[in-house]
């Protein structure tokens, strides 16, 4: 297809493309982005059809195994490999871009991941939650009020990620501290 005169190919077919040159994470954080519902690029279903009418092989197995954890409701690359961590390591991201609200119904934030069986919120935190001193102080006070409503939040940064199964081993842990 031509875009501003320029042939460029279809974002099911850029999908199917890139998996063979990705990892299955980001994989599934560039399907999440063109599935994003707050601006989507394709449809699952597109993404879908695409998988089985691609001819060339390189790449099917990642296909295969992102396609299943695609979700439109991630906001960030970050926050698509979070939840496809979670998903495979058995603990269910049940409520994503979740409304916190306090005991009057009043907001205190949306969070990124809430886990309703552990009662705990995952919240990833990029540099510039670090970097900007009125964002980390913003960021320090959201947490109490969320707390403060009854989940325990865990902040992770781009290090958590790269051990998922001690991440999942804290984040349990957590959890268990919470129910004491």
């Amino acid at each position: 297809m031509l875009l501003h005169g320029l042939p460029v190919s279809p974002v099911e077919r850029s999908w199917c493309d890139l998996a063979s040159q990705v990892s299955w994470l980001d994989l599934i954080a560039a399907g999440d982005f063109a599935i994003y519902l707050g601006g989507p690029l394709t449809t699952v279903e597109s993404l879908a059809h695409a998988i089985t009418t691609a001819t060339n092989p390189r790449g099917r197995r990642n296909q295969l195994r992102a396609f299943p954890l695609l979700d439109g409701r991630s906001e960030s690359p970050q926050e698509s490999r979070l939840r496809a961590i979670l998903v495979t390591h058995g603990l269910n991201p049940s409520r994503i871009q979740h409304v916190v609200t306090d005991r009057f119904g009043e907001f205190v934030a949306r969070t990124d991941v809430y886990l309703d069986d552990l009662n705990v919120i995952l919240e990833y935190q990029g540099d510039y939650h670090r970097t900007k001193v009125g964002q980390w102080r913003a960021d320090m006070t959201r947490r109490s009020k969320i707390e403060a409503t009854g989940p325990r939040v865990m902040e992770l940064n781009a290090d958590d990620l790269r051990n998922p199964r001690e991440l999942i081993a804290r984040i349990l842990a957590l959890a268990a501290l919470a129910r004491r």
